[in-house]
């Protein structure tokens, strides 16, 4: 079990790195007259904070959707991996 704690913490840590070297936020579609014109919206400092980013090309736009999805896929790991780390530590501690 201490070998699991062991490599949960490793992996939690990787986690973080991972996490770290994405973007924050997510991509919406706003729709202006009649057409849509695609925004980076996240958080800074408890305000919600809106970036045009029509002037990048399909191919980044792409790019950035799946940065963000990765993220997204790696802050749920994370969580798995801290909710088992917690389970296995009153294991061996308690």
């Amino acid at each position: 079990l201490r070998e699991e704690c062991q490599r949960l913490k490793s992996l939690e840590k990787s986690y973080l790195r991972e996490i770290a070297k994405l973007p924050k936020g997510s991509l919406q579609q706003k729709r202006i007259k009649g057409a849509k014109y695609p925004y980076w919206v996240s958080s800074h400092q408890s305000k919600i904070c809106y970036r045009y980013v029509g002037n990048l090309s399909e191919s980044e736009l792409k790019k950035l959707k799946e940065q963000f999805a990765l993220r997204k896929k790696y802050q749920m790991l994370l969580k798995d991996v801290r909710q088992n780390k917690k389970q296995i530590e009153k294991i061996v501690h308690g």
